[in-house]
């Protein structure tokens, strides 16, 4: 429920000394004597502004830094960060928050998780979760225990607004906080608080530190200074009245076309930097974008920090470096500062190429992008010269506080919820707690190792009878059900799952982020039945570009077939795989209707063997 600054807690007003002289179990009993410890409500009201300055250190990642954070009562707020290698300022006009990111992009923060974080932060300055008959606050006792030894009353708050809960640890003598947990769906955060100093007769701590899970990254603030009721220039509150355009199109063009590849399920385009021009993934699921190690290091980039981040399937690492100027169709880019990744061990495995970086939030944030997946072509617009005039459905999506679109849509006609808009996710797939409370994985299906930023991740693949969007229905959606939770964007709580593109195939889809909104337009494959793999096997490259057999699904035509998981695909009816063209061609084959059989020669243990292969619909 504490204000968050940045990535972590800065400025909490807590703690205080004093004692008690019996156990306490009454929540507000604790809570009005914290309070009244710290220096009492009238002080704490009357602290109606706020300066203050330290520093910061993200302990193991070569970050470090300082901040600066202004505030007034009850919302309005602004902090600076800058950790040298990234810089990043944060705000509350008092009538919505914003963002200027690490590229100076601004984002005007209208989601609904930022504006129920912002009423409750309202709501807990005028302090309604002392009101034993609060319609949105519970508060509960929790028990006691300790932090260092020291024995701590605990009091946990929920709230009607949000899925958050904060449990603050008092200690039983003094009821200063000594830490507190806030869990959310998708993290928690542990923060210990010392060095307590009073400033205008209220005690606060000087000294935070935070560790997030499930990253496990620490977070130390050291406080320099702390100032109160002082004044503030309300400009200093308001977000810049210019946004960055770091980018520029060809002479006289509002508009670029880019023909696409559409290579197993992924966009891919030609994007030039440094001379080199290279393929690049098109996904509004990276928040931000990245680049990979070895086409940074072939490059000649500095990478900077090492921080970790959420994959698909897991967490990463993450460091930075400054990507010089890059183009695509005549449309021209500023350096930008991006994330550098480890991408090649996937796509080498998985497509034996070599794929330059992923293109996110910070490219696609400046534009308006059109997707026309039947075409194969995408285009990109000036937001100041796009007009929509089509028919399709347009949907106001706010972006989400981590970069995105979020998308309502409904399985099944029951299974309602908000989906993440991921052009980088090849299909469907739902979070592991939305699946969990649904019981998706007791589902039959198909058993699925799937390859993400994050690593490998076992799933079921599942055939729904229908998945609706915006009011168009698709019909017979096959959507992974993760079997096991893991720590990448999969295993969140907020949303149901990814919206991929075996959905968004059937469409023409706009991605308008100045304004925050979505259009969908039926595409002229709308309802299209597109083929599905009927092998039962899945396949990647190894280190020396031999096709291997990765996974077999119990029971599938490939088990059926004798095949193995290690065995080296040689030939397809007698012709070598080497004469066709690789991997993805292989997959295509499989993709045949169903009854198609393949004479597949394949070495095992330094012996040939030749397996007949029979396609069959997995999902009947």
């Amino acid at each position: 429920m504490k204000r968050r600054l940045f990535i972590f807690a800065v400025f909490t007003l807590v703690v205080a000394s004093g004692s008690v002289r019996a156990e306490l179990t009454d929540p507000y009993e604790i809570l009005h004597k914290h309070y009244e410890a710290v220096g009492g409500l009238e002080k704490l009201k009357a602290q109606t502004t706020s300066f203050v300055t330290g520093k910061i250190i993200l302990e193991g990642t070569g970050l470090e830094g300082t901040f600066k954070h202004w505030s007034e009562r009850p919302i309005k707020s602004r902090q600076e960060i800058d950790l040298t290698v990234i810089t990043q300022t944060v705000g509350d006009n008092g009538k919505f928050a914003w963002t200027v990111d690490h590229n100076g992009k601004l984002h005007i923060q209208q989601d609904e998780k930022t504006t129920n974080q912002r009423q409750i932060t309202i709501l807990m300055d005028a302090y309604e979760h002392l009101n034993p008959k609060s319609d949105v606050f519970t508060v509960t006792y929790e028990g006691i225990d300790s932090v260092d030894g020291v024995a701590c009353y605990l009091v946990k708050i929920t709230n009607s607004l949000n899925a958050e809960e904060v449990t603050s640890y008092y200690d039983c003598n003094n009821f200063m906080e000594l830490k507190s947990i806030t869990i959310t769906p998708d993290n928690q955060e542990h923060t210990l608080y010392s060095d307590y100093r009073r400033v205008g007769g209220v005690l606060l701590p000087y000294s935070q530190t935070t560790t997030e899970f499930p990253t496990g990254m620490v977070q130390r603030v050291v406080i320099d200074s702390i100032a109160v009721n002082l004044d503030i220039d309300p400009t200093l509150f308001e977000p810049p009245s210019a946004d960055v355009e770091d980018f520029r199109f060809p002479d006289g063009a509002g508009v670029v076309q880019v023909p696409f590849k559409f290579i197993e399920n992924h966009i891919y385009v030609p994007l030039e930097v440094g001379g080199k021009e290279r393929l690049w993934v098109l996904d509004s699921g990276a928040g931000a974008t990245c680049i990979a190690k070895s086409f940074s290091n072939e490059l000649g980039l500095k990478s900077e920090g090492s921080i970790k981040g959420r994959g698909a399937g897991n967490l990463v690492d993450v460091s930075f470096v400054v990507l010089p100027e890059f183009s695509l169709a005549g449309l021209t880019f500023d350096r930008q500062k991006v994330v550098v990744l480890e991408l090649n061990q996937i796509f080498r495995k998985l497509l034996g190429k070599e794929l330059a970086g992923i293109l996110g939030y910070d490219f696609l944030s400046r534009l308006v992008v059109k997707i026309d997946y039947a075409n194969e072509e995408l285009s990109f617009f000036h937001p100041d010269s796009f007009r929509y005039t089509g028919d399709g459905v347009v949907i106001d999506a706010p972006i989400s506080q981590d970069n995105m679109f979020h998308l309502s849509a409904t399985v099944d006609g029951q299974y309602e919820g908000k989906w993440n808009l991921d052009l980088g996710a090849g299909g469907l797939s739902f979070h592991y707690p939305y699946a969990e409370k649904h019981r998706f994985a007791e589902r039959e299906g198909i058993e699925h190792i799937g390859y993400g930023a994050g690593g490998a991740s076992r799933s079921r693949l599942v055939k729904f009878d229908t998945i609706e969007l915006a009011g168009f229905t698709v019909h017979n959606p096959i959507i992974g059900v993760p079997l096991q939770s893991g720590k990448g964007a999969f295993a969140g709580g907020e949303l149901a799952g990814n919206l991929g593109n075996t959905l968004f195939r059937h469409f023409v889809l706009y991605l308008d982020y100045p304004r925050q909104r979505v259009i969908i337009e039926k595409g002229a494959n709308f309802g299209h039945d597109f083929p599905v793999d009927g092998s039962g096997i899945q396949l990647e490259y190894t280190a020396d570009q031999a096709i291997r057999i990765s996974f077999i699904v119990p029971g599938g035509p490939g088990d059926r077939a004798g095949l193995q998981a290690g065995d080296l695909l040689q030939t397809i009816n007698g012709i070598d795989v080497g004469h066709l063209d690789g991997l993805v061609a292989v997959r295509e084959m499989f993709r045949a209707k169903t009854g198609t059989t393949y004479q597949l020669g394949v070495m095992r243990d330094g012996a040939e063997h030749t397996r007949a292969l029979v396609l069959s619909d997995l999902f009947k």
